[in-house]
């Protein structure tokens, strides 16, 4: 059997730096969606049918060029040593994948099969490694990070609808799909044209041409729907506050900033004679313990009252057993009232530090900046919220929550009608990070089939319909406040339904594709060794 066609090296070294470049395109920095595919073929082109190390470096230079300028807000005020540890353990994992990609498209190749076959195995398992590698990246270390997710790219591009139907992890897995077709079928054909067989050319078109009509129709697909149970008139306000770590503020400015912005909203609301059903406020805009602040308590109590409308605000508190949490309450014209949620996704290295002692001992002014240890919350992450007829469930996202699947699935679980999310951006400043995060937050809005408002203390803040249409947006690092009239809804979409079940075939996918790669390579070097014997 000839050798597998493949890129030199130094030809896949280039390609692999091209494609995390350009796929970082599609991100909101320049928001080039077609970006995501030409980059994942550029990298799936890298490591196809490579010898290990070659995947392996590859698929190392792809992570590099994608995930240091996409996550390069961290930087901004940090400096380059959280930039530095993130992206190595992000990269570490493309370099995983680059690995088992060139390994498993290597020992399939060697296998005997129909060559329609073989190609459609070298891709379905290429696209399942990809799948995998996103999925474990969500998990681990530390919890794990799911950003930079393909699917993300397709926020505001042609496929956004079809995560509703097949989840975060199904869209990423189709996307890179498409994109390894790509790449077997160029690479089938270049081989056939070294080969000099012409008679048999046509032989690839079919598949090309299944291709390009599936990708042309599936940009056709709607959202998938589900019930509405009803309408509600929602406002949510961005105090502009300097809420930053190394902002220079005194105790209490950021929460008089959300009163003074949702004190503007009440007197342009009264102007004009129009309600709202609840007011939103963002992560940390109660700053610490609003429950014992009383004058702090009485005064958000007072606005609720005026408003005649509860108003969801995020405070950090402290336990009776001392520990803290990053929470949400709701204050309505009585008071504080018994609802409360407790961030489930605490951010290492921000909100806790792991292995405290190992880091400090490492960059120990880093590490000091640490100070509280937030727990991770147990409590439902839906509130009820209101007093009957007109009372409704809201989940609850505060700031990383929103990109994990398992919370969206706990909030529609749990029967949450609408999504609240509730961040803090301010460490970020005027980078692109806020803008990511809303882009995952649209694409979560479509997923779970519910109206979702992304409020900040600075921005990105927008009021996303279910559609992932903008119903409401602000300026960031401006105050004011967002109102917007958007359906409540029941019910389960298909990404939600079954969205784990397609995730873990993408993963079973991956690990039989994997096996085959293994035999294919063992049954080349049996033969290699029965050659030599011969």
């Amino acid at each position: 059997m000839s050798a597998p066609r493949r890129l030199r090296w130094w030809g896949a070294l280039p390609a692999a730096l091209l494609g995390g470049f350009t796929l970082d395109l599609a991100t909101p920095w320049v928001n080039w969606w077609p970006g995501a595919l030409l980059g994942v073929a550029l990298i799936i082109a890298a490591v196809w049918q490579q010898r290990a190390w070659v995947g392996l470096v590859a698929g190392v230079v792809a992570g590099a060029a994608f995930w240091g300028p996409h996550i390069s807000w961290l930087t901004l005020y940090l400096g380059p040593i959280p930039w530095l540890g993130l992206c190595g353990v992000m990269v570490a994992w493309f370099g995983l994948f680059g690995l088992f990609a060139a390994s498993s498209t290597r020992g399939i190749a060697a296998l005997r099969l129909p060559r329609g076959v073989r190609l459609a195995v070298q891709a379905l398992t290429v696209a399942a490694l990809w799948v995998a590698r996103e999925q474990l990246q969500s998990t681990w270390p530390y919890g794990g990070f799911a950003w930079g997710r393909i699917a993300h790219t397709q926020a505001e591009g042609p496929y956004a609808a079809l995560v509703s139907w097949l989840g975060f992890a199904g869209l990423s897995g189709l996307m890179a799909l498409f994109c390894a077709t790509v790449v077997a079928l160029a690479f089938a054909a270049a081989r056939r044209e070294r080969h000099a067989r012409p008679n048999r050319g046509f032989g690839l078109l079919p598949g090309v041409a299944v291709l390009v009509l599936a990708t042309f129709a599936l940009a056709f697909v709607p959202v998938a729907g589900v019930e509405q149970t009803g309408t509600l008139r929602v406002a949510a306000v961005q105090g502009n506050s300097k809420s930053g770590i190394f902002d220079d503020r005194e105790s209490g400015d950021v929460l008089r900033d959300h009163l003074e912005a949702t004190e503007a909203l009440l007197e342009a609301l009264e102007s004009t004679g129009s309600e709202v059903d609840v007011i939103v406020w963002p992560e940390n805009s109660a700053e610490f313990d609003l429950p014992g602040n009383h004058y702090a308590a009485r005064a958000v109590e007072r606005q609720a009252a005026r408003a005649d409308a509860p108003i969801v605000i995020g405070t950090i508190l402290r336990d009776p057993d001392g520990t803290f949490t990053n929470s949400t309450l709701v204050v309505d014209g009585d008071g504080i009232t018994g609802a409360r949620y407790d961030k489930r996704r605490p951010v290492p290295f921000a909100e806790y530090m792991p292995n405290r002692e190992f880091f400090h001992a490492l960059v120990p002014d880093l590490v000091d900046l640490v100070q509280l240890e937030y727990q991770a919350g147990t409590r439902s992450s839906v509130l009820t919220i209101g007093e009957r007829p007109g009372e409704f469930e809201a989940g609850i996202a505060i700031c990383f929550d929103i990109i994990f699947d398992d919370h969206a699935e706990a909030m529609v679980g749990d029967g949450a009608e609408v999504i609240f999310a509730q961040t803090n951006n301010a460490d970020f400043g005027r980078t692109d990070e806020s803008a990511q995060q809303l882009q995952i937050a649209k694409l979560r809005a479509i997923e779970t089939g519910r109206a979702l408002v992304n409020i900040s203390t600075v921005g990105t803040s927008a009021v996303v319909l279910p559609d992932g249409s903008e119903a409401d947006r602000l300026p960031t690092f401006t105050a004011g406040a967002m109102v917007a009239e958007v359906p409540l809804a029941s019910g389960e979409t298909p990404a939600l339904r079954f969205g784990a079940t397609i995730s873990t075939a993408w993963l079973l996918i991956a690990a039989a594709g994997t096996a085959a790669g293994v035999w294919g390579l063992g049954r080349t070097r049996a033969r290699a060794d029965a050659d030599r014997r011969s």
